[in-house]
């Protein structure tokens, strides 16, 4: 009798989250998705820094699914997460060094740092969804 008790129990937990996985993962799918694209669009990137070669510089981010592209000539790659943390790199104007940025996004805002590699340059970013 024990032995049938587990086997039922075992059964009906396995139904459980069945069911739980079968019903929650496209809802779940959705929200993920939303959260991804609540950052698309065009944004205005202001780069200030006082050891950069280029102490001030503007240019347009484009944001597709959360991907980070844009920069014409000197191409941004990377991502904004759905809860708006922000990653990507981009060759610097002066040298070509790779520079890295790091920042938060929210609604129509985002801020952060960057740096090059080698660490010879370094400043503070703003951007506003154009």
């Amino acid at each position: 009798m024990t032995k049938t008790f587990y086997l039922s129990l075992g059964a009906s937990i396995i139904a459980l989250v069945a069911l739980v996985v079968g019903t929650a993962s496209p809802a779940a799918a959705q929200r993920v998705e939303a959260g991804r694209r609540q950052f698309d669009g065009n944004w205005t990137v202001n780069n200030s820094s006082a050891t950069c070669m280029v102490k001030r510089a503007t240019w347009t981010l484009t944001v597709r699914n959360g991907m980070v592209g844009g920069g014409g000539n000197f191409p941004a790659t990377g991502s904004i997460s759905a809860i708006g943390v922000a990653k990507w790199t981009r060759p610097a104007k002066a040298d070509g060094k790779r520079v890295s940025y790091t920042g938060s996004f929210r609604g129509n805002a985002g801020s952060g740092t960057y740096s090059s590699a080698g660490g010879g340059c370094s400043g503070r970013f703003t951007a506003r969804r154009s």
